[in-house]
């Protein structure tokens, strides 16, 4: 793991990499990301069947023969995982957090397609937590998401042994799924590595976006209560089960309290690509690898490599427009599926979604740039090669890259390998993302208390926002294709206000499993469904 005051080297060529065979990996460090808030939609479900339907459960044989048919590499992929609270250096500052391995962002986790994953995590934390892997069609049993798949990691000690096969390649991330823990430390990147790459990238660059208040003054959870605080001692209850099972309360101390509604005082962004309104937190810092601008950590390379940035935003309300200082970026894969490349000097990442470009290292000191769309705040490092004669410089909070050709989510397009083939949908449903006026209690209505589905079917969820604000969704489970952008695939898309927006996967991964916004704080205030496969 690379400590303060070290360079980020760039990754050894995946080809490399697999051919060493993943063995077994010990890193320290783990977390959360749950809910205080009422889901407006989802209609709870306390036993395995419901008004005419036989629900598939986390446990049942379904979804160990799901596992048995996935395609195995026969390698297993072994890490720990602890987490516990934490006191990480940003810029100098001393900042008490929760957070895997003792730093504000957990250790890249590395394996290739096909391979076991084994991951022991102890919860040295003073509440509940669980662990998610995010944009990976894993086990039912296995998605880390209390309590709709598993009880809670107990506080204090508690253990849990996550085990599952991988077999979607690219780029993903691991996260608390327990409260707002994930607005902690509590995340870090899982790359899978694909032995079928194409790109002809020459090294491998992993950049963790993150926005960051925990610990200067303020706590997500005095956050979330200076937004609405009606949620106080309120708690998330999806799938049924009884409140104090699932999370705990959200509180704050009138320090933190007050110094949460400064960080929200100054309204909400701004930005025309994302339809208007864009975050209404005023985040202090903004992190690239767990370092702030002021302390940043350099990414090191040759002149004329060619780079393979694996982009992630791991933020918990912020998104952020990406470039790169003297570089054209070629967007060349989107949440681990590879795209048609396009070329362009600066793109948008929501939150959870992933964004990979390539790039071909110019000879000096680069900054590279992750700017807050719609309000002040930037992450930043630099890219500098070995002959670099000068260093970057102060980093700037905005680079004319930013204001050139910005490739939006909408123009992106699958490659050919990973388009989902064109049938009719044997369930379509309609979803609207809702909020209760103004105050900050967000939901999704329609369809959404009635999302089953059996193994075998091309379901179609059109989802219609009439809310003011876009809202990054995500399906667990499943990663899906986008009718009106070419059929892109992802696992988390940006539905903007005023927009209706389609997406369509096939129901190959029985159980049950979340579906909801991945801005955390509308997820914690309501915005969450359930997908459930019935037999």
């Amino acid at each position: 793991m690379n400590r303060p005051g070290s360079a980020l080297r760039v990754e050894t060529s995946r080809r490399a990499f697999l051919r060493l065979g993943v063995a077994s990996a010990g890193v320290v460090g783990a977390g959360m990301l749950g809910f205080a808030g009422c889901a407006v939609a989802a209609r709870p479900q306390t036993s395995q069947t419901g008004p005419g339907y036989d629900y598939i459960k986390p446990n049942d044989p379904e979804v160990a023969q799901a596992e048995r048919d996935r395609a195995a590499s026969g390698r297993v992929a072994a890490f720990s995982l602890a987490a516990a609270p934490a006191v990480v250096d940003l810029a100098g500052r001393q900042v008490s957090t929760w957070a895997y391995g003792g730093e504000a962002v957990a250790p890249v986790l590395r394996v290739g397609r096909g391979d076991r994953m084994q991951v022991a995590v102890s919860n040295g934390l003073p509440a509940e937590t669980t662990l998610h892997w995010h944009g990976i069609r894993i086990r039912n049993d296995m998605d880390g998401a209390a309590p709709t798949t598993q009880r809670p990691i107990a506080a204090n000690g508690g253990e849990h042994a996550y085990d599952f096969v991988v077999p979607d390649p690219g780029t993903h991330w691991y996260h608390s799924h327990s409260g707002l823990q994930a607005d902690r430390g509590l995340f870090g990147a899982l790359i899978v590595e694909d032995p079928d790459d194409a790109t002809g990238a020459d090294a491998d660059v992993v950049l963790v976006l993150d926005d960051w208040l925990d610990g200067l003054g303020s706590t997500p959870d005095a956050v979330l209560l200076a937004l609405n605080p009606a949620l106080a001692g309120a708690h998330g209850h999806h799938g049924g089960e009884t409140p104090a099972a699932t999370s705990t309360s959200a509180t704050a101390s009138d320090d933190e309290y007050a110094a949460a509604q400064k960080l929200i005082a100054d309204g909400h962004g701004e930005s025309e690509s994302l339809g208007g309104m864009t975050q209404h937190i005023a985040y202090p810092m903004h992190l690239i690898n767990g370092r702030p601008p002021a302390d940043p950590q350099p990414i090191e390379a040759l002149a004329g490599q060619r780079l393979r940035l694996r982009v992630i935003n791991a933020a918990a309300e912020t998104p952020y427009r990406f470039a790169v200082a003297g570089h054209e970026l070629t967007v060349v894969a989107v949440d681990g599926f590879d795209t048609e490349p396009a070329t362009a000097d600066a793109v948008i990442i929501g939150m959870a979604q992933r964004v990979d470009v390539l790039i071909t290292a110019s000879s000096g000191a680069w900054p590279v740039v992750a700017a807050v769309e719609g309000r002040e705040g930037h992450a930043a490092t630099v890219l500098r090669t070995a002959d670099a004669a000068v260093s970057a410089g102060p980093l700037p909070a905005r680079l004319p890259e930013h204001d050139r050709r910005l490739v939006l989510e909408s123009e992106l397009r699958p490659a050919q390998s990973t388009v989902l083939d064109v049938r009719e949908p044997d369930r379509d449903y309609r979803v609207e993302l809702i909020v209760a006026g103004d105050r900050y209690a967000w939901g999704m209505v329609g369809d959404a208390g009635e999302l089953v589905m059996k193994q075998g079917e091309r379901v179609r969820i059109t989802m219609a926002n009439s809310t003011p604000m876009w809202h990054p969704m995500h399906t667990h489970g499943h990663t899906f294709a986008i009718p009106g952008y070419g059929g892109l695939r992802r696992d988390t898309v940006n539905v903007l206000p005023g927009q209706e927006l389609a997406i369509e996967f096939d129901a190959d991964n029985p159980g049950e499993w979340m579906f909801h916004c991945h801005n955390a704080y509308h997820f914690e205030a309501g915005m969450t469904a359930n997908l459930r496969y019935i037999r």
